[in-house]
């Protein structure tokens, strides 16, 4: 079965969003992207566009369904054609870095640094989990591991140091945070905490932007849902068009041939 991941952008105004689907076809190597219209409140699927570029995300946004003054806030991913994109046609927009693609980048760096220590395979759920949800057992088995493996609790350390960060209240005691695990994942021994830091301090201003703007891109998981479901029903699909039109009929409950441009 081709595997289905979905990258995703939102539009805080009419309630419209904007995701790119990311497909592996079952025909060739090499992937296939879908860029989609969606209205956010409703889950439906108003529009698709080859690819993920910026001229995709501006095709779809100039379709006179959006109006520019209204824009005042808009949830991106660290994609960045689509912040070019929302740039051109939204120059007055507050621009937000979703919270879960941030905290994402941090826990792979901690899974990539739990590879380094080969016989932890079977402790991948235990670091990843937040140390609140564990139950007591688990806990335990955690410590021990951490006391085994002194070097990756300095890893594990920087995980829920960072799931503090999104519990500040308020942008300057944030940003302070934020600078600080910059500095600390800096000089931690891991190369993917240092590569997740740089990337972090790049696109630092849109994460802060979080605490002005509280705004995440979790209304659209469920048509995402959708849209993973049909990919996998099908094993992948040969034809992009068949794979459009299948899309709008259960996002929306019609296969106009237009709005699958």
């Amino acid at each position: 079965m081709p595997e289905l991941k979905v990258i995703k952008q939102e539009l805080h105004s009419y309630g419209y969003a904007i995701h790119v689907e990311k497909t592996e076809t079952t025909v060739k190597k090499g992937h296939q992207y879908e860029t989609v219209l969606m209205d956010a409140k409703a889950g439906s699927v108003m529009g698709m566009h080859a690819d993920r570029q910026c001229d995709s995300a501006i095709h779809l946004l100039s379709q006179n369904v959006l109006s520019k003054e209204r824009v005042q806030t808009v949830i991106l991913d660290m994609w960045e054609p689509y912040h070019k994109a929302v740039r051109a046609l939204f120059p007055s927009a507050s621009i937000v870095i979703d919270k879960y693609h941030v905290v994402q980048k941090v826990t792979q760096a901690l899974d990539q640094a739990r590879k380094e220590c080969s016989p932890l395979k079977k402790a991948r759920y235990l670091l990843l989990k937040g140390c609140e949800k564990l139950r007591k057992d688990q806990r335990r088995r955690l410590d021990d591991i951490l006391e085994e493996y002194l070097v990756l609790s300095i890893a594990y350390y920087l995980k829920e140091l960072f799931r503090d960060f999104y519990r500040t209240d308020g942008y300057h005691e944030a940003k302070e945070r934020l600078e600080e695990w910059i500095q600390l994942a800096k000089q931690s021994p891991f190369a993917s905490f240092q590569e997740a830091a740089n990337t972090l301090e790049r696109w630092k201003e849109p994460i802060l932007s979080y605490f002005l703007c509280p705004y995440t891109n979790a209304r659209i998981e469920g048509t995402n849902h959708k849209i993973k479901n049909i990919k996998r029903r099908a094993y992948g699909y040969r034809n992009r068009e068949r794979f459009r039109l299948r899309v709008f009929l259960e996002c929306t409950g019609n296969t106009t041939g237009s709005q699958a441009s």
